[in-house]
């Protein structure tokens, strides 16, 4: 029988809600998204990247990694990368590039460039944008889709599974075992667990300046780390007691290095954490260390609590975690819908996000239930197994 870890999946689900409000947040912050409301709140901008940008796309590919781990020990590679492609490409080339995508497409049209064209010229134009796989900036070019909207994830995740899977192998065999034994004792020693910051911080420092660009090849690498850390994790169960061990710690350095650090950074000397702004300074080094250190805190005290009080089986949760790959494909376009309609309304920011949170969510829970759940066909175009099969979710 699989071993199975219920802190883990309560943490899948705890973060695709989280996702799921930073994205209903996107309407109103102050940066850039596919469609903005003509009120902003800067303070909601601020208040978001400090409270989930640090670990919410983080301890997705942590959990995606630890899930590759009980994948592999039933599965052949030849196994592994083909439920990888069922699981991911599948729900990305059906649903996501037909069905999905193309609203996203619209308001992104719209919104950042005053398009005034026909439905018809707005779809000739979104498969137009589509290529061949190439080398760019961008690594999800490597598995084109027209336009990628919050399905990067997907494309990020294959492609990780993919290059990692040679270290992956190595790590499950026995000169493998030894370094995460290793590993799992350096960590149980009084800031063990911060000898992870060092690849992270490398990987910022070492490419973020190259590449103008978000979701460039630094965040590539950043998150294959992560993906990694998550597959050796759950290894050694040594790892989540260092976790637990530093737990308050973390919170600190994270809310300290954020608030403090961080915003002595950029509003204090006015640093542009931009990507390709400004490299290989002592600012740069200072500002990516910085970073590294307050994400690594944030997802550690996320796995702590985790570990604490959510590793146990209830009905919920055994839904919920079933539920959560459609729910990640649907949120953003049913997001974005609902918002288009909602920012029209004459009320402030706080109200319109609570009626965007209010009615995206029971909508999308509702479209799940009667168009997904039900079917083995659809389950099958939204990365599931059939009604029959359960198993570990990766």
């Amino acid at each position: 029988m699989k071993e199975r870890r219920h802190d883990l999946d309560s943490l899948r689900v705890f973060a695709i809600l989280a996702v799921f409000i930073f994205h209903c947040t996107r309407l109103f912050d102050t940066e850039g998204w596919h469609l903005k409301n003509s009120e902003q709140s800067h303070v909601l901008f601020v208040l978001m990247r400090g409270l989930f940008w640090p670990w919410m796309m983080e301890l997705f590919f942590l959990l995606s990694g630890a899930g590759s781990w009980y994948a592999l020990k039933s599965r052949t590679a030849s196994e592994y990368l083909f439920e990888r492609f069922k699981r991911l490409l599948v729900p990305l080339y059906t649903v996501g590039v037909f069905v999905l995508l193309p609203p996203q497409f619209y308001f992104e049209l719209v919104t950042n460039a005053k398009y005034g064209g026909t439905l018809r010229q707005m779809i000739e134009r979104y498969f137009a944008s589509f290529s061949l796989p190439r080398i760019t900036l961008w690594p999800e070019t490597l598995l084109p889709i027209p336009f990628g909207g919050h399905l990067w994830f997907l494309q990020y995740l294959f492609l990780i599974s993919l290059v990692t899977l040679p270290l992956l192998l190595f790590l499950k065999s026995e000169r493998g075992r030894l370094w995460i034994e290793r590993s799992a004792e350096w960590c149980n020693r009084r800031g063990g667990i911060f000898i992870f910051v060092i690849p992270l911080a490398m990987a910022l420092i070492s490419l973020r300046g190259l590449f103008r660009t978000e979701r460039g090849w630094a965040d590539f690498l950043w998150y294959a780390i992560y993906f990694v850390i998550g597959y050796v994790m759950v290894a050694d169960r040594r790892f989540t007691k260092a976790f637990t061990k530093h737990q308050w710690v973390c919170l600190a350095l994270w809310l300290v290095g954020f608030c403090g650090g961080i915003g002595l950074v950029v509003m204090v000397f006015g640093y542009d954490p931009l990507p390709g702004q400004e490299s290989f300074t002592f600012m740069y080094v200072l500002y990516q260390t910085m970073w590294s250190i307050v994400s690594w805190s944030a997802v550690v005290f996320v796995l702590s609590l985790g570990a604490r009080y959510l590793d146990f089986d209830h009905a919920i949760l055994r839904y919920a975690n079933e539920a959560v790959l459609p729910f990640y494909l649907f949120h953003q376009t049913i997001i974005l819908v609902v918002g288009f309609l909602v920012i029209r309304l004459n009320v402030g920011i706080l109200p319109k996000l609570l009626i965007v949170a209010v009615i995206s969510l029971p909508l999308i829970l509702v479209l799940y239930e009667l168009a997904v759940k039900p079917f083995d066909a659809v389950r099958f175009l939204f990365g599931m197994r059939p009604r029959r099969v359960r198993g570990i979710t990766a």
